[in-house]
């Protein structure tokens, strides 16, 4: 059991840290919470399951599909409801609370209250180090997961335009100063958040269905993963994420399924006892 429970939490200890690093992408290039983070996960749960079990797509072209449809669907969001409110980050948040709203009871109107699955990517299940026998849809979402977090860190530290993405987080006057488009990186970087979600969803659905609410749990955990990890911290999102997701398996393995969600913020309380900015954040002077 705690072999099997600690796999488990890697699966979802990998979907937390990739979905935290969007919201922490947005907010430290924006300041801006977006509460409709979750929605858009299940968005592309139900773009996938459209492609491939209704429109008969193969499962890789539909998830890439789904993906890009959501990316696009970030653009079309900070656009139209993000951009108005700079200045004034609480209008923000509260057009995004609307807007998670609004595609909850969308998607209840349109695919109702029952959930949704796409199809496996892989079927069957394999011997792990002879000790037991694990799904292979559940390894194939922990290596997705993982290539793509490694695929955002070399997109952040290793290319023009993380190394914008850094330099405008630091100092936006400054960057600005220096000639970047802040207006052009804001669009770009809340549609990575958004597609970062969208992977998470993607990856995931397969395992655990969709439905019209999921993604409220899942907006709250990446939120507190990136406090947990610290505010920023691209290293503090996979760390936090794998800590969470292993806490939460093991704690209802061994304790009670029915505490799962708590064993999360008792975890997070701790930590910031001892480091009030988190485990990778550095405290302001």
């Amino acid at each position: 059991m705690l072999a099997i429970s600690v796999m488990n939490g890697l699966v979802m200890g990998v979907i937390y840290a990739l979905a935290a690093l969007g919201v922490s992408l947005v907010v430290g290039i924006m300041n801006v919470i977006n509460f409709a983070h979750g929605e858009l996960y299940i968005l592309a749960g139900y773009f996938s399951f459209l492609f491939a079990s209704v429109l008969g797509l193969p499962v890789a072209p539909a998830m890439a599909l789904a993906v890009a449809l959501v990316f696009l669907f970030g653009l079309l969001i900070e656009r139209l409801l993000i951009r108005p409110t700079y200045g004034n980050d609480m209008y923000s948040l509260i057009l995004t609370f609307i807007l998670s709203i609004v595609l909850q009871n969308a998607f209840l109107l349109i695919f109702g209250p029952y959930p949704n699955k796409p199809p496996l990517w892989v079927r069957g299940a394999s011997d792990i180090f002879g000790l037991f026998s694990y799904g292979n849809q559940r390894l194939a979402a922990l290596l997705s997961g993982a290539v793509l977090i490694a695929a955002v860190f070399l997109l952040i530290q290793k290319t023009w335009f993380g190394r914008i993405v850094r330099a405008t987080s630091q100092d936006r006057g400054m960057a600005e100063w220096n000639g970047v488009n802040t207006t052009r990186l804001n669009m770009l970087s809340f549609g990575l958040g958004c597609a970062l979600a969208a992977a998470a969803g993607v990856i995931l659905s397969p395992v655990f269905p969709v439905t019209p609410t999921a993604g409220v749990p899942i907006a709250l955990t990446a939120f507190v993963v990136v406090v947990l990890g610290g505010m920023g911290s691209l290293w503090g999102c996979v760390v936090g994420g794998l800590l969470l997701g292993l806490v939460e398996n093991l704690g209802a393995a061994f304790v009670s399924s029915g505490y799962k969600n708590v064993f999360g913020f008792i975890i997070l309380i701790l930590v910031l006892l001892i480091r009030p900015a988190g485990l990778f954040g550095r405290a302001k002077l």
